[in-house]
């Protein structure tokens, strides 16, 4: 009998397994394809905007997206360097070969079990989870962890040709999503996709527009890996889509997935594919698309995801600047996937159903590695308190990142796939990419039954032994003081502002059109004539509404301040 059976190896499955192999449990990973775990199915990158935040708040529990994409980097860049700290984030380009190398290597060292096998149904009993049955066998275990990521009754889609699939090549989980919505609730379903591969060679290098790496100093995903100075800083490359595009685009609806209705699920708001790109943003005359260097002699196009046939994609591609001669190596696609309505989970992403069942990454229809790999920290350190009788712990949204983004899942659900964003968090301030250890440091206390502490230990023996690490660590602590100072003043207007926000909560409002207030966001604007708000507080419990967005629409209403 197992512990835990973990059933997915992608970046949330990992994670929950990583994390849990720290104890003395009995862990299972059920997977369908053991070569796959950990991997980047999207494009070959990690970090940024909000994202950088998630992945050092995970490294500062113990995971190791952050350590895994330090390591495996092939350039490292720190972004929004003209702004505050509050804002800067670091993004890592990857080597996927390099990535899943180094993932194998970790799992050797661990106390876990690897089966590759399908999962056909969850052995319940008296509303609790005691197992699982596969097409070769059953396993009993005390707890279960689903990770399932896009593999829920995916379909893919290519032009008109569609696979019942949940990555290209890998069949999907039909059988078990048939349970599921028997089991918890009718699931739903989101749109992701993912952008073509072009061939390194006939790419017109000299049209496009560098993109170089930090080398002094060299950003960090992790606390726990030094980037040598010799680290690879690959260049990447940044170009733009033409009118011609547009008129392909414009040509290509009326046999798109997307605009026949073939695919109905919500997609990403700000990972748009390039269809939705040009059809709602038409005035815009460019749109960006970045080649990012990946295996095999490939380049990724990240900005140019699509499911047009393999015509319109050959089009696409030779009518943007550099990319006339190119040649493609992989198509890109979409796909249409169900995931479960994250209300119906406790903080501690345990199904308020059924006991010991436990989701994490884009089942809950969040997108991303970062939110997946966030989110598998989560499930994996309460699956392991659940069996031992310990009380669950969770993030608070007022300390972290991740407690963010499980305050908006719970609370709020998902009706397009969820991105963290810094723009999200009303104490941005205080939440920051150098400060997540010292934010994380009672949990760290609290949690020493689960977190492995030994890279904490050997960082410790290095300071005691390296002069030269002495003045690293002397460095960190006179910056994290300049900041302190720094933010104070502007801290306690932010959290003004935040107490003020409660206080006026209760005024009524009459029936407005949100789309007069100047400055606010389409986005918000069509969630709040939508919604019909009739109070203040009603417009708080709306979960794209934050701070900034709020500031606006009281500064509509004067007479309120």
């Amino acid at each position: 009998m197992q512990d835990i059976i973990i059933i997915g190896g992608g970046h949330a499955g990992f994670e929950a397994a990583a994390m849990l192999s720290n104890t003395k449990n009995k862990i299972l990973i059920i997977t369908k394809n053991i070569n796959n775990i950990g991997e980047l199915s999207c494009n070959p990158s990690i970090g940024g905007i909000g994202k950088s935040n998630l992945v050092r708040e995970v490294d500062s529990l113990g995971g190791y997206i952050g350590y895994l994409a330090t390591r495996s980097s092939i350039q490292l860049k720190k972004i929004n360097t003209s702004k505050g700290e509050a804002v800067q984030c670091t993004r890592s380009q990857i080597n996927r070969k390099k990535y899943k190398k180094n993932i194998k290597i970790i799992f050797k060292k661990k106390n876990i079990k690897i089966l590759q096998d399908e999962v056909l149904k969850l052995i319940i009993k008296n509303n609790s989870v005691i197992g699982v049955k596969t097409k070769i066998n059953s396993f009993l275990s005390k707890a279960v962890i689903l990770t399932t990521g896009t593999f829920l009754n995916g379909k893919i889609h290519i032009g008109s040709i569609k696979y019942n699939e949940g990555r290209m090549n890998e069949k999907n989980s039909f059988t078990l999503s048939k349970q599921l919505n028997y089991l918890i609730e009718p699931l739903k379903k989101l749109k992701t996709g993912t952008s073509p591969r072009i061939s390194f060679k006939n790419i017109e290098f000299k049209n496009l527009k560098e993109q170089t790496g930090d080398s002094n100093p060299i950003p960090s995903l992790s606390e726990r890996y030094n980037v040598s100075k010799n680290y690879k800083n690959i260049k990447c490359w940044i170009t733009k889509t033409t009118e011609k595009t547009k008129e392909i685009i414009k040509k290509s609806l009326k046999i798109s997935p997307i605009y026949k209705n073939l695919i109905n699920g919500n997609s990403p708001r700000y990972c748009p594919s390039i269809e939705d790109k040009i059809y709602r943003f038409y005035n815009n005359k460019k749109h960006n698309v970045f080649l990012e260097p990946d295996e095999n002699n490939q380049i990724y196009l990240g900005g140019v995801s699509t499911c047009l046939n393999y015509k319109f994609q050959k089009l696409l591609l030779k009518s943007i600047v550099g990319l006339e001669k190119c040649q493609i190596t992989k198509l890109g696609y979409s796909v249409e996937y169900e995931f479960l309505n994250p209300k119906n989970l406790k903080k501690s992403l345990e199904s308020k159903i059924i006991k010991g069942l436990f989701f994490a990454g884009q089942i809950n229809g969040t997108t991303g590695y970062e939110e997946a790999a966030a989110q598998g920290v989560v499930a994996g350190i309460n699956s392991y308190l659940y069996i031992n009788n310990k009380k669950y712990w969770y993030p608070n949204k007022k300390n972290s990142y991740i407690g963010l983004m499980v305050s908006d899942l719970t609370k709020n659900g998902v009706t397009e796939p969820y991105r963290i964003f810094a723009k999200k968090n009303e104490n941005r301030l205080n939440f920051r990419e150098d400060n997540s250890s010292k934010r994380f440091f009672n949990v760290l206390k609290n949690l020493k039954i689960i977190i492995n502490f030994n890279f904490l230990k050997h960082k410790k023996e290095n300071i005691n032994n390296n002069l030269i690490n002495n003045i690293n660590i002397n460095k960190n602590i006179t910056k994290q003081i300049n900041l302190h100072f720094k933010y104070k003043n502007y801290i306690k207007i932010q959290n003004f502002s935040l107490k003020k926000k409660k206080n006026i909560k209760n005024f009524r409002l009459k029936s407005i059109n949100f789309f007069k207030i100047k400055n606010l966001s389409k986005e918000i604007s069509e969630k709040l004539n939508k919604e019909k708000p009739k109070s203040i507080k009603d417009i708080l419990k709306i979960n794209i509404i934050k701070n900034d967005s709020f500031k606006i629409i009281l500064n509509y209403f004067k007479k309120l301040i």
